[in-house]
C-alpha cells in the first residue's frame, strides 16, 4: 500500500491539509500527549541548548520544546515536506524556533551543529533508516545524544471474542499499512548499526478503553482497510467491527499498545 506519510506532498493539496490538521488535533489527544511528554522527558532538553527535531511534521515536538531551551538556546525542525513545514509556520512560537527542510539524503547543517535531537515516529517512514541514522550522528555533535519514539503494531492487544480474525486483520495491518510497523523493537539494533551509543530505553504502553484515546479509531480504522484490501469480506466486517462497537457502548472496549522511546548517545570522536 501507498504510505502518506512517507512523502505529504504527493498527496492532493487537500489531503495534505488534512494530514497536517489531523497531525496537529491528533497530538492533544492524552495518550498522544502522554508519549509526546514521555519523549522530552528522555531528550532532557537543557537551556541554552540547540536542538534539532527530525521529522517534525507540523511542529508538534518542536514547540515543546522551543521552551525548555530558551533563548540563546534554539530548536529547529526539519522535514521532507513543505506543506508541513507551512503548516508549522501558521502555528507559531519563538523566535529561535525556525524550520528547514530536509531533501531525503542530506541535512542542511554543518557537521556537530547540534546538542541532541528528537524524533518522534518517523523512522519507520523514512526510506532509509539506516542512512537517517548515520546523517544524524553526523549533525549532532560527539557526546550528544537522539532520543526517537517509535510504536510498534505487532505489540497491539485488542479484547475480541474472534481471535483468529482479529490476529489476521491486525497482523495484515502491521506487516503492510503506513511503515515498517515494527521499528519499535529494531530500534537498539539500529541504533547500534549507524554508530550510536545505547544510553537508555523505556516502553511505554497506552492503554485505550474509550473514544477519548486514539486506540478505538485506529483498531476500527484497521478494519475498514482490510474490507476494502480484500483482507476480509463484508460479513466478517459486520462482525467484527459490530463487536467493538458493542464494547464500546457497553464499556468493554479494550486496546493497547506499546510504544518505545530510545535515547543514544553519539560516540566520542
Amino acid at each position: 500500500m501507498t504510505n502518506p506519510w512517507r512523502n505529504p506532498d504527493a498527496l492532493p493539496a487537500d489531503g495534505l491539509h488534512s494530514l497536517a490538521q489531523f497531525i496537529n488535533s491528533r497530538a492533544d489527544i492524552p495518550d498522544q500527549a502522554q508519549a509526546h511528554v514521555a519523549l522530552v522527558e528522555a531528550l532532557s532538553p537543557q537551556p541554552g541548548e540547540r536542538l534539532l527535531d527530525f521529522g517534525c511534521g507540523t511542529g508538534v515536538i518542536a514547540r515543546r520544546l522551543a521552551p525548555l531551551v530558551g533563548d540563546p538556546g534554539a530548536v529547529v525542525g526539519v522535514d521532507i515536506s513543505t506543506g508541513m513545514l507551512d503548516f508549522a509556520r501558521t502555528c507559531g512560537g519563538p523566535d529561535h524556533l525556525r524550520y528547514e527542510q530536509y531533501n531525503g539524503a542530506t541535512l542542511p547543517f554543518p557537521d556537530d551543529s547540534f546538542d541532541g535531537g528528537a524524533m518522534a515516529r518517523t523512522l519507520l517512514h523514512v526510506e532509509d533508516p539506516h542512512a537517517t541514522l548515520v546523517e544524524l550522528g553526523r549533525v549532532v555533535r560527539p557526546g550528544g545524544r537522539l532520543a526517537i519514539l517509535e510504536c510498534d503494531w505487532g505489540t497491539m492487544a485488542v479484547d475480541q471474542s474472534d481471535r483468529a480474525l482479529t490476529r489476521r486483520i491486525l497482523d495484515w495491518r502491521t506487516d503492510t499499512v503506513d511503515g515498517n510497523n515494527w521499528m519499535g523493537r529494531q530500534l537498539v539494533g539500529r541504533g547500534l548499526a549507524a554508530g550510536w551509543r545505547i544510553a537508555d530505553i523505556r516502553v511505554l504502553t497506552t492503554i485505550g478503553r474509550d473514544e477519548t484515546t486514539t486506540h478505538f479509531g485506529s483498531v476500527r480504522r484497521c478494519g475498514e482497510l482490510a474490507l476494502q484490501n480484500g483482507v476480509i469480506d463484508q460479513s466478517e466486517f459486520d462482525n467484527w467491527v459490530g463487536e467493538l462497537d458493542n464494547r464500546l457502548a457497553a464499556g468493554l472496549f479494550f486496546a493497547s499498545i506499546n510504544e518505545y522511546i530510545l535515547v543514544a548517545r553519539r560516540q566520542n570522536a
